[in-house]
């Protein structure tokens, strides 16, 4: 019997409206040889409390948005609205709001595993070129036994 939480990647939509990727004539448009800039794991958990308060954590960083929208912020160089020091993996340390961005590397090929400790399913926004699906495992990922992310249910 399937469940919906075990299998969240169904619901991943594309925007049909925008222009797809398209294979250059130099033949770099082979994702399997393609070399992964940047690793993320993204943990989700359950609620923590951070000032009294319940708050969604996703690598125990609760975010607040600023007064300023990040993309405006950036277009025109404010300083001081967001932070890039948005963990690129999971810790232990003490839980916070913050209006944080992660770091990556621009035009880089990034390799993100979302990580849910929590028996809710959670929605996320992705804000970039191109996002691709290739794969999901229904138990902890670990890095340091793992490496490479090994697939089990390509889609």
């Amino acid at each position: 019997m399937f469940s919906i939480k075990s299998h969240w990647h169904c619901s991943f939509r594309m925007n049909t409206s925008a222009g797809a990727a398209r294979p250059n004539p130099q033949g770099s448009f082979h994702y399997g040889s393609i070399n992964i800039t940047q690793t993320f794991v993204l943990k989700n958990e359950a609620p923590l409390r951070i000032n009294g308060k319940r708050r969604r954590t996703i690598n125990r960083i609760s975010y607040s948005p600023p007064e300023t929208p990040l993309r405006l912020a950036d277009l025109h160089n404010l300083t001081g609205v967001y932070t890039t020091d948005f963990p690129a993996m999971p810790s232990n340390v003490p839980a916070k709001i913050a209006s944080s961005a992660l770091n990556a590397s621009y035009k880089g090929f990034l390799e993100i595993i979302f990580q849910n400790n929590d028996t809710d399913v959670q929605a996320y926004h992705l804000d970039g070129y191109s996002f691709f699906v290739v794969g999901y495992i229904l138990n902890h990922h670990n890095l340091q036994v793992h490496p490479v992310f090994h697939i089990s249910l390509n889609i």
